[in-house]
């Protein structure tokens, strides 16, 4: 698993929903995309969708993570 990844899942769906806001990120999902996470929970399916994003970083991440707040 991708350190990206593992980084999302610290997070609450609160915090990748503002991730999502702050980015400005527009989350399009075609009809197979659609089948695929039908039975996904909510978080997991943004952290798997937002894992694949190239314009979300790890530093972008880390400003979220309650571990890295007081050192960023």
């Amino acid at each position: 698993m991708s350190l990206k990844k593992e980084l999302l899942r610290q997070l609450d769906l609160d915090q990748l929903k503002k991730l999502i806001e702050e980015k400005n990120i527009e989350i399009r999902l075609s009809k197979i995309q659609k089948d695929f996470y039908a039975n996904w929970d909510e978080k997991e399916k943004l952290v798997d969708i937002l894992n694949d994003c190239e314009n979300i970083r790890i530093a972008d991440i880390e400003k979220y993570v309650p571990s890295f707040q007081n050192k960023i």
